[in-house]
């Protein structure tokens, strides 16, 4: 088991490493080779942004592969950005456009060490994929979450291990460690501007997230292309929506919890999915502080994205969806009559960008880079939160690490034409997990 305190280590240099003011590259990187190879595993909505974001950080990559589990996403994005972008930077020729559950292994192939792999599937797919591509010895960019239950965040852990052991180069997609103003402000923080932490809470609230049109697809193509609805492909609306301020907070107090127990569910929704509506669950440190974290997916409801810390002498609103952290006097930081006593000075910029630029410096400047440790921290307490609501217990670190309950066992050899590991029944309705009948393990 990961030692918490190696946690705290790691959490605490990759924030100090994190303001970055220039990113300037050398021009040979250390597979000896100017241009760096990217492939993108992973065609979807994220997928896309990010191959954007390495191709403007850095001038010497080159998008040469395309794989995911879908013809109109892989081609399409293939095809859209050789029309979008400069030509001699798309050179995804149509034999290393791949489709199926197994493009993974084509895309990853198709690469050079030192060249760089982006994964961006679904959550589930994610310590498989990361797996392979240590094996194969490249450099990997790794969109959070990093895992769907806690199984595949030991998988991916022990394949961390030997990624470190091979000097590969890592991100993880918590862009908001690459923000500047939430450097400042973290900085800020653990320099005493707030006094001590009292508490820390975590919101996410806005409109119902809609499903998309089951169409002809089956029921385990349908949840590939809504991940987000499914437990199996996202790990929950908790880790996809909260992991971020999670992160944030976890970061801005340097430390960890020690347990959690938490309540939500469904109240309204009729969609055929699993979202959940409503969920809160609090944490509890060594030293007894709280955080608490909260989302709503519901109509006409408060819209809010935010982390708020409250110290003995101020507050502060910082994290994911707040593009100007603060710190303000007295103990509510979302009060409208709020009066801010600080702010960050260094200017906003592309965080998703930025992250991809400190990956692809490193591989050209050979340095040791691998941002997992705290993608797998972060992802796991936010299946943690999602296992104190749907069981209703209240739950220790130790437990949750050693939680034996697996989405799919038989990931490794999925089939894209068989059953999904969650089936509707003759109505189309899918399982909700009732707390108190949910097994823990």
């Amino acid at each position: 088991m990961l030692k918490r305190r190696d946690f705290l280590k790691t959490s605490a240099l990759a924030g100090a490493a994190t303001l970055v003011s220039s990113l300037g590259i050398p021009a040979v990187h250390a597979a000896g080779s100017d241009m760096i190879k990217v492939a993108l595993v992973g065609c979807g909505g994220r997928g896309c942004g990010a191959i954007r974001d390495i191709l403007s950080a850095d001038p010497g990559t080159k998008f040469w592969a395309a794989a995911d589990a879908f013809e109109d996403r892989s081609k399409g994005i293939a095809y859209g950005l050789r029309e979008a972008l400069d030509p001699e930077r798309i050179d995804v020729s149509d034999d290393r456009i791949f489709i199926g559950l197994d493009a993974y292994k084509s895309a990853i192939d198709s690469l050079d060490p030192g060249d760089v792999v982006i994964l961006a599937t679904p959550e589930v797919f994610r310590p498989l994929h990361y797996e392979y591509a240590v094996k194969k010895g490249v450099n990997i960019f790794a969109e959070k979450a990093v895992g769907a239950d806690i199984p595949s965040l030991r998988r991916i852990r022990a394949a961390n291990e030997m990624a470190k052991e091979k000097g590969l180069k890592v991100a993880v997609g918590l862009n908001n460690r690459h923000y500047n103003p939430t450097a400042e402000a973290i900085d800020a923080i653990q320099n005493g501007q707030l006094g001590d932490i009292t508490g820390l809470w975590v919101y996410r609230s806005h409109a119902p997230n809609g499903s998309a049109p089951v169409g002809d697809y089956s029921p385990l193509q349908y949840q590939l292309r809504s991940n987000f609805h499914f437990d199996w492909t996202s790990g929950g609306w908790f880790v996809g929506a909260l992991v971020h301020n999670i992160d944030i907070c976890c970061w801005a107090k340097n430390d960890y919890p020690v347990s959690a127990q938490g309540l939500g569910g469904r109240i309204s929704r009729k969609n055929k999915d699993q979202l959940m509506e409503i969920g809160m669950a609090e944490f509890t440190f060594a030293d007894g502080k709280k955080m608490v974290v909260q989302t709503r997916n519901m109509p006409n409801v408060w819209h809010t994205f935010q982390a708020n810390i409250q110290g003995t002498k101020a507050s502060a609103q910082i994290g994911e969806g707040v593009g100007k952290p603060q710190l303000y006097q007295g103990f509510d930081p979302v009060s409208p009559t709020r009066k801010a006593i600080w702010e960050p000075k260094t200017a906003p910029n592309n965080s998703y960008e930025t992250e991809q630029g400190c990956l692809v410096k490193a591989v050209r400047e050979g340095k040791t880079y691998n941002e997992m440790d705290y993608g797998i921290q972060a992802t796991f307490f936010a299946i943690m939160a999602r296992m104190a609501v749907q069981t209703g217990q209240w739950l220790t670190t130790d437990q949750v690490w050693e939680s034996q309950f697996e989405y799919v066992p038989n990931i490794d050899t999925m089939d894209i034409n068989g059953d999904a590991p969650a089936m509707p029944d003759a109505d189309g309705n899918y399982f909700i997990p009732v707390p108190g009948e949910f097994p823990f393990t």
